[in-house]
């Protein structure tokens, strides 16, 4: 099983507004067997080494060296964690502060130090969300299920939530024993799956409206068009899960609406692009590092596309956005990349974190402007 902790709004936010001298920041892949624990283990131990080396070559106090190189070891010695683990490990440290996620996205290995942690990878699982609730939907059986990558897969109590079709339309209907057997045997059919489907939607109405995530439908036709042709929720998805889901598991649901999340947010990705494409021509999207650094400080990025692998040493300006490139990576300068990300997410943009060449413009970085920025 894997086990993860999906970094909530409040924690990037946490960690991108610490300024402290020694923050050590580290990624390392992982696996997911215990059998196999030790992978991330030895890999945060070496990576620990690289960042005492830094942090002592950029003048750091040694009591500080200290403190940090205490709270990495202790986490190092903890076995119970280190034999639950997911695809990959973020671990943040500044001898004040011990954080640590485990990440079902695989990320690179990576070894930060600097004044500021670097959150630009989390991001990727805030960006691709696996998280969605699911009808599980026939006949004999109704059931909503919670599916999320940071837990196991389960069915939510939902008050007034139909069982079965033939007890829910008796009931809409009549108590009458000889109305029911007609109902039993009428030759309309789907004039009772969709007054099911009805009563369906109306229990759901209440528990959709206080959520965010996607529902997915698993169901078997007819059935499933007659749902979708009632359905009044905004956020129901195109893709169903066919067939019957009456002997699937929750788990095995889940994993049937893997791809379409992964469609899903392809296509959200595929329409944000096509926003920049159109915004390039009127001045509202710009796609090179400088211009998007500019952007960000101020304040004037609605969208953010970062690419998580790519990262930059230098600094950037505090009032103006201009970037300086270093040559040395080492805890003296910091990933301009990730100090965009802040930037960005200071000033409350959308950043959608993804990879390489999913990122339209020509550099690391492409945004879509609340406005136009000058010449």
């Amino acid at each position: 099983m894997h086990n993860i902790d999906l970094p909530t709004v409040e924690d990037l936010t946490r960690l991108s507004d610490i300024r402290t001298p020694g923050c050590v920041s580290i990624y390392a892949e992982a696996v997911p067997q215990s059998q196999e624990s030790d992978k991330a283990r030895i890999e945060v131990k070496s990576r620990l080494r690289e960042a005492v080396q830094q942090l002592e070559a950029a003048g750091t106090s040694a009591d500080l060296v200290e403190s940090i190189n205490a709270a990495v070891d202790g986490l190092l010695s903890d076995r119970h964690f280190w034999r639950r683990q997911s695809n990959s490990l973020a671990v943040f440290a500044n001898g004040s502060t011990l954080t640590t996620f485990r990440l079902a996205n695989r990320l690179s290995g990576l070894t930060e130090v600097s004044d500021r942690f670097s959150i630009t990878p989390l991001l990727r699982a805030v960006t691709v969300s696996h998280s969605a609730l699911i009808l599980a939907l026939s006949q004999n059986s109704v059931r909503l299920i919670d599916s999320s990558s940071s837990s196991a897969a389960t069915e939510l109590e939902v008050p007034g939530l139909p069982t079965d079709l033939e007890t829910t339309v008796a009931l809409d209907l009549t108590n009458d024993r000889d109305t029911l057997a007609h109902l039993r045997t009428s030759e309309d059919p789907k004039v009772r799956m969709r007054e099911f489907s009805q009563a369906i939607d109306r229990a759901l109405r209440p528990v959709l409206a206080e959520s965010d995530r996607p529902l997915i439908l698993a169901a078997a036709e007819p059935l499933a068009s007659i749902f979708r042709s009632v359905c009044s929720s905004p956020r129901l998805v195109e893709s169903t899960i066919a067939g019957n889901p009456e002997e699937r598991s929750a788990e095995e649901l889940a994993a049937s609406a893997t791809p379409i999340l992964d469609a899903q947010h392809s296509a959200e990705l595929a329409a944000q692009v096509a926003r920049f494409d159109e915004g390039t021509s009127r001045g509202l999207a710009v796609g090179t590092l400088d211009r998007v650094a500019i952007a960000a400080t101020a304040r004037a990025i609605d969208t953010l596309f970062v690419d998580i692998e790519q990262r930059i040493p230098g600094y950037v300006d505090e009032v103006s956005g201009a970037i300086t490139r270093s040559d040395a990576d080492d805890a003296a300068n910091y990933d301009v990349v990730d100090e965009i990300v802040r930037r960005a997410l200071a000033s409350d943009a959308r950043v959608l974190a993804v990879r390489g060449p999913e990122v339209p413009g020509d550099g690391p970085v492409a945004a879509i402007l609340r406005y136009a920025l000058p010449a």
